[in-house]
């Protein structure tokens, strides 16, 4: 088919091919398991067993389908290769949020199984995003409602409660993580009820250190205020890594809290289990009654499945009982429709009316009309105390006991106080009783974010800033006015709390002193589960620590979905002197960071936001903002077809090749037309567009290998492996319309005729004004094609520098024409004048970019050595402590003895340490640059550093036991390519690091 042709690449097919096989085909899933290996980077000896989205769309399947705690292993395996597959898949800027889009596209790609357009269209959308162009990023953090951040990573984004599968979510702890990373979070709070489970708290700090998200945990406990609950989260604090994990939850008072706290599930699990019977008995009649649908029984024990290692609650019940019952809404949708056609206009009406409450009957539908406590009036309420006293000891505590008993177990920790639900005068009571143990407010949880709710929290803002500010007056007024609206009720429980409150007001000092030198602080959170069509999605961000061009696409938003919430925000910038340990004096550098206006010369600068507090507005919208929309509620039910016209790929999917020799069709008509209808030398007018892009194709491939490697770059790797033909191709579409701009309008018409400055009466003003002219044309489509500004104004100035080399080429073409007697010399440089500009100003972009392509390549292979070093200390470290009377460096270098004393320890450190090795061969063969970083490497390690290293690629040398490893399964069932790169190219390696070896053991150690 045309279409085939014209749309997709081999390579999209060939992935996509793939990918069915280990979605649908049910092919050996183990064989790819190995890919996931934390010891397996990136740009390693794994690319030639597997592509690089075959592997990231397998790492986001298998964190996204495994939810049993038991896996929870294989999951942060999933997520560290995430991380390294999409940090690494290209070079240049953008690179967060280049990761983001590939992990977005990488999980769309998962769940569009079964749809292969959409599939090929993702396939081949996650390449093109691989490349790393800044316009088609931005394009795609927009279709996916995902704000661009700053490449420092340095925004203010949080979310202070989010839930995951363990309580009432739907996402493990690992996929948690790895979408509020996506959505450019931060900081994060996952709360629980009642307790937690050490396996859940050990993954979830795990992953959010994989991807540097500050994460806190935080437990959910009611105590007991007159007649009702009220909410408290416990956030223990200094909880980090394992050994923090392990000695808090081995503490006993720890273990008595959780075993307490799970006996509170189980008496909320008899909620559920009651209320699954109560729909079963009452309200599927109900729903058949209204809606003519016969729902099944449901079985509490599929309920139980679908939730997993979570605490169970009537949201998986809800959610359950909709996965249940859509298919019947489908089919009652299609009788409607045939009674439709057939009805007269008010049984239409009918009929419509009837759609539209079965349309709008989703899961939260489902769980407010019938499974809530107060639709299931006969079920115990385990959200209101038990008149019998039936309830849980946890569930008897009052507020000061609660907060007493925590404090005591964790000293540091903090403790929010729920305000939904409370009026101002219980905050003061429950302040008052706790005496300063609460540190927090959550002023607002913007899954019941209302305009009631913001006018109501003003208040508690108010009483927030007097006890911070320790402004008696203000405080006393507040409890006064409280007191006066309590005795305008005029009941006897109005009575006793009014009494409740003159005494705080007695003592309203010791509540000012409560919090004299801890204030008071706030917490937002969106209370995201995941599942939800009717509350805001996860995370929050302070406007102005956002990059410019977010903030504008933030201000043009509807306002309907602002949070009334400001951060008081200040930046701070820090200079950080030049420690480079190749440079033997650092002096002047280091002086210059001292000198204000200098610093930015040789320092390194960071910059970091600071946020002092944060306060409800008292109108519209404040400066945070929520990162998550709303989704469309309901069912997604219509009595009308949509009509559907057959799908046709986007223009975005065009063939890579068809399109990048579309563009330079595209560049090279109005480079030929213009030198065809304005030049009379047949050589020009002929030629002239192929001699000009010429020179555009030279440049962008001599830029390429040079910063490559250039003369001097790996004998493995062809001239073309350099070259980015798309790069070229977008090059060559827009130096063909500088054409027309430069050698007719500004050369021929404005230069020539209008002004009569040629290269006989004034080269220097010609050459100067056709490189401004040529510069600002350059930055002028850089921009357009939303390349960064810094980018732009660089090719702007590489114009500027390219005026010397014109003024140097103009003279030698017109010696060269001296010495071979032409006449009219002026004039023949006057007609090329515009190609000698172009050749002048591609010179200087030949050195420039080609140098700047180096520097990205370097620090690429920078990266890339400096994880595969910290992995062989580690392992070398982990070693050292396992035979602790062993010379394990001399063990190294003898790889038949390291092979034999590690098959009989416990766990074998040989496939790890014949990784390692294998992927330091490949970059050093493969990689651009590599033998300069890998000097540049060699000389930063210290002596022992350096013989460690040399040591471990000793291992290379065992040819059978590594061609063993590679058949069992190493870097999957695809192995044969990279065992035969091995046993071709390891010996030279080896003798390689000799060599370098030799050098580097004789420099006297640093």
């Amino acid at each position: 088919m045309l279409t085939d042709f014209l749309h997709y690449d081999k390579n999209d097919y060939k992935l996509l091919e793939i990918l069915d096989d280990l979605l649908t085909r049910e092919v050996d899933r183990s064989n790819f398991k190995t890919l996931l290996e934390p010891y397996l980077k990136p740009h390693g000896i794994k690319e030639l067993a597997a592509e690089r989205g075959l592997r990231i769309a397998y790492a986001i399947m298998h964190l996204l389908q495994s939810l049993k705690s038991d896996q929870a292993s294989d999951r942060t395996k999933a997520l560290i290769a995430l991380r390294d597959e999409t940090m690494s898949a290209a070079s240049g800027g953008m690179r967060n949020n280049r990761a983001r889009v590939l992990l977005q596209i990488g999980k769309e790609l998962i769940r569009a199984r079964g749809n292969r357009e959409k599939q090929l269209e993702l396939a081949h959308e996650f390449r093109r995003a691989a490349l790393g162009k800044t316009r088609f990023i931005r394009q795609q953090l927009k279709k996916y409602h995902l704000l661009e951040m700053p490449e420092e990573w340095n925004q203010v984004t949080f979310d202070d409660r989010v839930h995951d599968a363990n309580s009432k979510g739907r996402k493990s702890a690992t996929h948690l993580i790895m979408d509020a990373w996506i959505k450019g979070i931060r900081r994060l709070t996952v709360v629980y009820y009642d307790f937690m489970e050490q396996s859940v708290a050990r993954e979830l700090f795990a992953s959010a250190q994989i991807l540097g998200i500050t994460v806190s945990v935080g437990i959910e406990y009611k105590a007991r205020f007159g007649d009702r609950f009220i909410k408290i989260v416990w956030g223990p604090d200094a909880l980090q890594n394992d050994p923090d994990i392990n000695g808090f939850f081995n503490q006993e008072a720890v273990q008595e809290l959780m075993q307490q706290g799970r006996e509170i599930q189980t008496h909320r699990t008899k909620y559920v289990q009651a209320a699954t019977e109560a729909f079963n008995d009452i309200h599927r009649k109900s729903i058949q009654q209204e809606f003519g649908i016969e729902l099944p029984h449901i079985d509490y024990k599929d309920v139980a499945k679908t939730i997993g290692t979570g605490q169970p609650s009537i949201f998986h019940l809800g959610n359950h009982i909709h996965e249940v019952a859509l298919p019947l809404f489908i089919d009652r949708v299609e009788e409607l429709k045939a009674e439709y056609s057939k009805s007269d206009y008010d049984t239409r009406a009918s009929i419509a009316m009837h759609l539209e409450s079965l349309d709008s009957l989703d899961s939260d539908t489902i769980i407010a009309r019938y499974l809530v406590p107060e639709e299931n009036p006969k079920i115990p309420n385990p959200d209101s105390p038990a008149t019998d006293g039936s309830d849980p000891e946890l569930l008897k505590l009052s507020p000061a006991a609660l907060t007493y008993r925590l404090r005591k177990v964790s000293h540091t920790s903090q403790l929010t106080l729920i305000l939904s639900e409370l009026d101002l005068s219980d905050a003061i009571e429950v302040l008052y009783d706790c005496k300063g143990r609460i540190s927090h407010f959550e002023v607002f949880n913007s899954k019941s974010l209302t305009e009631f709710i913001v006018r109501q929290r003003k208040p508690f803002s108010l009483l927030q800033k007097s006890l911070n500010e320790q402004n008696a007056v203000t405080l006393k007024r507040t409890i006064r006015q409280c007191i006066e609206q309590i005795t305008e009720e005029d009941t006897p429980q109005a009575t006793d709390r009014a009494k409740r409150l003159m005494a705080i007001l007695s003592d309203f000092s010791a509540l000012l002193n409560q919090y004299k030198r801890t204030p008071l602080r706030t917490k937002i959170g969106s209370g995201s589960t995941g599942r939800s069509t009717r509350s805001h999605g996860m995370g929050f961000a302070v406007v102005d620590t956002l990059p410019f061009r977010t903030q504008q696409e933030i201000r043009k938003r509807s306002t309907t979905n602002c949070i009334p919430v400001s951060g008081i925000a200040s930046q701070s910038i820090e200079f950080i002197p030049p420690r480079n340990r190749l440079v033997r004096s650092m002096s002047l550098a280091k002086a210059l960071c001292h000198m204000p206006g200098l610093r930015g010369l040789t320092c390194a600068t960071r910059h970091r936001w600071h946020i002092a507090r944060y306060q409800v507005d008292k109108e519209g919208c404040g400066n945070v903002v929520s990162l998550g929309g709303m989704n469309q509620e309901g069912n997604g039910l219509s009595l009308y077809e949509d009509e559907k016209s057959p799908h046709h790929p986007s223009t975005g999917t065009f063939n890579t090749s068809l399109k990048n020799a579309a563009k330079i069709l595209i560049g090279f008509i109005p480079a030929f037309l213009t030198f065809a209808l304005t030049k009379d030398w047949w050589v020009l007018a002929y030629l002239g567009g192929v001699i000009w892009f010429s020179i555009t194709g030279l440049r962008n491939v001599i830029q390429s290998i040079l910063g490559g490697g250039g003369l001097r770059r790996s004998p493995y790797l062809r001239w073309n492996d350099y070259i980015d033909w798309e790069r070229i191709s977008d090059s060559l579409l827009y130096t063909g319309f500088s054409v027309p701009l430069l050698d007719w309008l500004c050369k021929s018409v404005l230069l020539d005729q209008g002004l009569g400055i040629t290269t006989a009466t004034n080269p220097l003003l010609l050459y100067t004004i056709m490189a401004i002219t040529n510069g600002v044309y350059i930055s002028s489509h850089n921009i357009i094609r939303g390349l960064p500004r810094k980018a732009a104004i660089g090719n702007f100035f590489r114009s500027i520098l390219s005026i010397p080399v014109a003024m140097f080429f103009n003279a030698a073409i017109g010696a060269m024409l001296f010495a071979a007697g032409a006449s009219d010399i002026p004039g023949i440089l006057q007609l090329w004048a515009a190609v000698i500009s172009k050749l002048a100003s591609d010179c200087a972009a030949g050195v420039i970019e080609g140098l700047a392509d180096r520097g990205r390549n370097i620090a690429m292979r920078h990266w890339d050595y400096s994880e595969k070093i910290r992995q062989i200390i580690e392992i070398f470290s982990q070693l050292e402590i396992e035979f602790p009377t062993r010379d394990m460096l001399k063990t190294l270098n003898s790889p038949k003895e390291f092979i034999r004393l590690s098959d009989e320890a416990k766990s074998s450190h040989t496939p790890e340490v014949i990784a390692n090795a294998l992927d330091l061969l490949y970059i050093r063969t493969y990689k651009p640059r590599a033998r300069e970083a890998l000097r540049e490497a060699l000389e930063a390690m210290n002596r022992d550093e350096l013989e460690v290293f040399m040591a471990s690629q000793q291992i290379l040398s065992e040819e059978k036991t590594i061609a063993r490893l590679f058949v069992d399964g190493l870097v999957g069932r695809n192995f044969p390519k990279a065992l035969a790169f091995y046993l071709l190219r390891y010996p030279e390696y080896l003798r390689e690091l000799d060599s370098l070896a030799t050098t580097y053991r004789t420099r006297p150690d640093i």
